[in-house]
């Protein structure tokens, strides 16, 4: 019983999390999803140990896998990608997404028509469509290079470029990445700056650890 209570706390909170990021809440640059046009999203296969990266074309409920391993072609999507298509249109409907018209008219939509319910706004069930981008680089499994992989096709397509089927170097990348990064971090120290620390508190132990006798200190 109290398994399961803390099962559904943890579930209410990612809950909370999800709904904070799709209204751009909780990011510092974020912004919310209904003034965007795609959003980015690594996921790690864990399966696999292999990370890919999601694109969400929100206009064409539409998911674009970027795997630098998908030369093996797989007959479906992993698991967690199978769970954002799915959970995509249940989140989106749960957070007034498509009520938020000022930028786009949700209805009018091709991808949407016959998909939402115009007296309450909300989406049937139906899981946004996966699509596997072809021509891209790809790298052995055991090169783990997917990480910085996933990285360069975030920074290509952010800057509203297509990713190429030639490759590039990934030790050279991983360089250039690790550089940044390193110069970011000293100027960020030399003008005493702080960064905000998203990641929750870690729980305190429950139980006291035993202490041996003789690791106690007597002061007379």
């Amino acid at each position: 019983m109290h398994q399961d209570y803390a099962e559904l706390i943890v579930v209410a909170k990612n809950e909370d999390v999800i709904a904070n990021i799709i209204q751009g809440f909780c990011m510092p640059a974020g912004l919310p999803w209904y003034i965007v046009d795609e959003v980015y999203v690594p996921i790690n296969c864990s399966k696999k140990f292999h990370w890919v990266l999601t694109v969400i074309v929100l206009k064409e409920r539409l998911i674009r896998v970027y795997d630098s391993l998908s030369s093996k072609r797989k007959k479906e999507p992993p698991i967690e990608i199978q769970k954002l298509a799915v959970m995509l249109s249940t989140y989106l409907s749960y957070n007034d997404f498509y009520d938020k018209t000022e930028r786009t008219n949700w209805l009018s939509l091709e991808a949407y028509k016959g998909k939402i319910n115009q007296q309450t706004s909300l989406v049937n069930e139906i899981p946004f469509d996966v699509d596997y981008v072809q021509n891209i680089p790809q790298y052995a499994s055991d090169s783990l290079d997917c990480g910085v992989v996933v990285c360069a096709y975030a920074e290509i397509l952010s800057e509203g470029l297509q990713v190429r089927s030639c490759g590039f170097d990934s030790a050279c990348q991983r360089a250039c990445y690790a550089s940044l990064l390193w110069h970011y971090g000293m100027e960020k120290a030399n003008e005493g700056y702080t960064s905000d620390n998203g990641d929750p508190p870690r729980p305190r132990k429950s139980v006291i650890e035993e202490i041996e006798a003789n690791g106690i200190v007597t002061l007379e």
